[in-house]
């Protein structure tokens, strides 16, 4: 175990998208009215409404730039240890679900004088969000140590490493399209919706760079 261990701030999460709205139903089609005067015919079921897109996840924060790390140290007994790790960036935001479809309306009953009217289409599903990029690493930190004397034996293990860059935001779900509306009196369903396109996932954040070391001896005053 170091002597010293340093870990700089992370950043900051992304925020996840909004899962978007359900597509309106369809109206249901009018009945047919059979009168020995004249018959009424029926209306068909109305379009369902197409699901909206869900939003984008927003991109990971950027880890912090660490400022140096700087020691004092006089006489140096054994190993002194340290190690510096700059922060990890930020997750990038889940992109947020389409919205389903809405249903077709069905279809108005012809009432046994008049053939039953079709269903309406369902609504198209809505597309996922884009996932967010994930935020950058930060370097290690620069590590110095002054010391002004070293007993016999006695050595230095300084270490920087970078930060990693944050993980990619994965993209949203695509949203259902709607069942079709059935022709008047349960009859046979008409065509349901198209699904929506998935959210494309984020990019991974880029890594940092390994800080520097450095030792130099002070003289004793």
């Amino acid at each position: 175990m170091a002597d010293f261990q340093i870990v700089s701030a992370s950043g900051a999460a992304g925020v996840n998208g909004l899962s978007g709205g359900v597509g309106f139903a369809g109206p249901a089609g009018a009945n047919a009215s059979c009168h020995w005067y004249g018959d009424t015919s029926p209306t068909g079921g109305g379009s369902g409404g197409h699901g909206s897109n869900g939003s984008a996840g927003s991109n990971g924060g950027d880890a912090p730039s660490p400022g140096p790390v700087t020691f004092n140290v006089g006489e140096i007994i054994g190993t002194f240890t340290c190690e510096a790790t700059g922060g990890v960036g930020g997750k990038g935001g889940t992109g947020g679900n389409g919205g389903p479809g809405g249903n077709g309306g069905q279809g108005g009953d012809g009432g046994g004088c008049l053939a039953s009217s079709a269903g309406g289409i369902g609504g198209d599903g809505g597309n996922g969000g884009n996932g967010g990029n994930g935020g950058a690493g930060a370097n290690g930190a620069n590590i110095t140590v002054f010391y002004t004397s070293l007993d016999p034996g006695a050595n230095f293990n300084l270490t920087s490493m970078l930060g990693a860059g944050g993980a990619a935001g994965a993209g949203g779900a695509f949203g259902p399209g709607g069942a079709g509306g059935r022709t008047g009196n349960d009859g046979v369903l008409a065509q349901g919706g198209n699904p929506g396109r998935p959210g494309a996932p984020g990019t991974p954040g880029a890594a940092g760079k390994a800080g520097q070391t450095n030792i130099q001896q002070i003289p004793n005053p």
